[in-house]
């Protein structure tokens, strides 16, 4: 968030404001600290305004907190990315600046304020949206209707990079409409702990990434997807686990040799090692245990990914082994769990691949290991996510699943 300060507030300050200014902590992003300031009823200092833009058909209106999210009204064509809302941001906060005595990147996500809320947006309706640049300031004592600017502006493209011109890797997505009316989700951000609220916010980015990437690489969205659930997983585990009972659960033998080296070295250990630890044991864990229900649409039974727990643990195992090849041995997704969902005839995409085996690129792949197609993967992740998110993030009522990984 660009900072907006009139040169009269800035004289008119006294040394114990500014002294608290400097001394006040960001703990959580900006999107979350700046709400709260609302919360607490902070006044309003200035406002911008951004442009978001979208691929998918938006409806209605929004206001959440200091945020509203005023819809363009665009003439919808698939394909097409236009800035079809436009966010107003209040800021009630004036953000210190930063140490630069030392690196700190413990809030740090890749974007800028209104990336954040893009992001989260995003993840909430499951629509590909970009923040531009701010297009108008209003400042205190300025004019009421705003003043026009072009700093920071970050143009897009006008038509999205699709694989296949006639079907979509991720069909919900650009189809259909989305209403701004379900964002109502955002006000639970700031009902978490500030670790919390950076964790959802990563999150959110991550898949934000994921969507932009699907039609053209999907293989990379499919390791942006896996890494959303990841970074929340991380959070969610760390609250219910501490880093030396981890330790102890997953290399007990490494647990007992850094026991009788003390238990300063033990614990300074486990907390350098602990979120590398059962690393797909957590990711399954978090899924089922926020695992969606089933999608309410869906195709003939054949076509359906079976939804027994049981069924859902084999899959994200197997797209876990592909997350880790993929990084590690620099082997992509498979092909068929990359390409669009064939249809068929049906109204309604499969929800996996179909074919017995496929061959393609010089790899074969059977049925049984390319279990789900990305839109599907989509579904459960996002359910899970923000199912996680609307609980509140909570570490001590929910248990992981018992079963090994």
């Amino acid at each position: 968030m660009r900072e907006i300060q009139s040169q009269a507030r800035r004289a008119g300050q006294s040394a114990q404001s500014e002294n608290d200014s400097i001394a006040q902590a960001r703990t959580g992003p900006r999107v979350y600290e700046n709400w709260l300031a609302l919360h607490d009823g902070k006044a309003c200092l200035s406002a911008e305004e951004y442009p978001l833009f979208t691929d998918a058909w938006i409806t209605g209106e929004a206001t959440q907190g200091p945020y509203r999210f005023l819809n363009t009204v665009p003439r919808h064509n698939s394909g097409l990315i236009q800035p079809a809302v436009v966010l107003r941001c209040d800021v009630h906060v004036d953000f210190p600046l930063p140490d630069m005595t030392k690196t700190d990147a413990n809030q740090y996500h890749g974007g800028s304020f209104p990336d954040e809320l893009a992001a989260l947006s995003s993840l909430v309706l499951g629509i590909r949206l970009r923040a531009g640049g701010a297009t108008r300031l209003f400042e205190p004592g300025g004019d009421p209707k705003g003043r026009p600017t072009e700093l920071g502006s970050r143009p897009f493209v006008s038509i999205l990079i699709r694989k296949e011109a006639s079907s979509w890797v991720m069909p919900s997505a650009a189809e259909g409409t989305h209403s701004l009316d379900g964002l109502n989700t955002l006000g639970i951000l700031i009902k978490l702990a500030p670790p919390d609220a950076t964790a959802v916010v990563r999150a959110a980015r991550l898949y934000q990434d994921a969507l932009w990437l699907v039609e053209s690489e999907p293989s990379l969205a499919w390791l942006m997807l896996v890494s959303a659930v990841e970074t929340a997983a991380n959070q969610w585990r760390k609250g219910m686990e501490p880093p030396v009972d981890r330790l102890k659960t997953s290399k007990p033998r490494l647990h007992e040799y850094l026991l009788d080296l003390g238990d300063e070295v033990l614990e300074k250990v486990a907390g350098e090692i602990a979120e590398s630890l059962g690393s797909t044991r957590k990711f399954v864990d978090f899924v089922l245990t926020f695992l969606p229900s089933p999608p309410p649409v869906r195709p003939p039974e054949g076509f359906q990914h079976p939804w027994e727990t049981g069924e859902i643990r084999e899959t994200l195992r197997c797209v876990y082994h592909y997350r880790s090849r993929a990084l590690h041995d620099g082997i992509p997704f498979p092909a068929p769990m990359c390409r669009p969902p064939s249809a068929l005839g049906l109204a309604i995409p499969s929800e996996r691949p179909s074919a017995i085996a496929t061959s393609e690129g010089g790899g074969t792949w059977l049925a049984k290991d390319t279990p789900i197609h990305f839109h599907t993967f989509e579904y459960l992740a996002r359910g899970a996510l923000t199912e996680w998110w609307r609980k509140g993030a909570p570490k001590d009522s929910m248990q992981p699943d018992n079963q090994g990984v």
